[in-house]
């Protein structure tokens, strides 16, 4: 990932320089003011650096984990029960903004197509302009021809057991090509698992509306 890092560090340092010189000694430090009074939160803090975590593709669950619970112990609107109205209201924020930030980092597609985004301003999951290709389309009808075939749970394990390879080596793809800072590549890979996602869960919606059973865990 260390060219996707090297991407990143230009836009870090603008960020920082918007900081002034102020540096953040503990997580959700950018959320208070010099007066110790939680504030309105500056918009270049990413999701990344708000949990403490490196941008990766690959993120350790258990410093994920670590964060939040630092983030909750600082900024869980309980602890501003007794607060003026605008603090209790920041409070909400910021609290909604640390929910969605990690809704973001737990979810591995979401994670990657955010990770890109740090260097892109876009994000391909949001893109209703583009494209797929037209094998990954022909593909893609084919599996869901092949749900709607299903006869048995076994039908449908199967078009899952083949699916779950494609998402294997998408991902093994995607993981590759943010690594080497392939920007490109690593949209078109967001796209697949994209699809890829929606064959499984369609898998999963048919095991259960025909009474078959339930399916293996989905491997992404």
């Amino acid at each position: 990932m260390r060219a996707l890092a090297s991407q990143l560090a230009p836009r870090c340092a603008r960020a920082y320089a918007r900081t002034g010189a102020r540096r953040f000694a503990a997580l959700g430090d950018h959320f208070f003011g010099a007066d110790g009074a939680l504030a309105a939160e500056p918009h270049h803090v990413d999701h990344f650096a708000l949990f403490g975590v490196a941008a990766h593709f690959d993120v350790d669950g258990a410093a994920l984990d670590a964060g939040l619970r630092q983030l909750q112990h600082r900024l869980h609107p309980d602890r501003f029960a007794s607060a003026p109205e605008a603090q209790k209201l920041l409070a909400d924020a910021a609290s909604a903004r640390v929910n969605d930030a990690l809704a973001v980092l737990r979810d591995p597609l979401r994670r990657a197509d955010y990770a890109r985004s740090l260097a892109t301003g876009d994000l391909v999951l949001d893109d209703e302009t583009r494209q797929a290709p037209g094998a990954l389309l022909l593909a893609v009808m084919e599996a869901r021809e092949a749900v709607d075939d299903a006869a048995s749970l076994e039908d449908l394990a199967a078009v899952v057991a083949a699916n779950d390879g494609d998402v294997a080596a998408a991902t093994a793809a995607l993981r590759e090509a943010l690594g080497a800072g392939d920007l490109e590549s690593a949209a078109e890979r967001i796209v697949e698992l994209n699809f890829y996602g929606k064959i499984d869960a369609e898998a999963r919606e048919a095991a259960d509306a025909r009474g078959f059973g339930e399916l293996p865990r989905r491997a992404w």
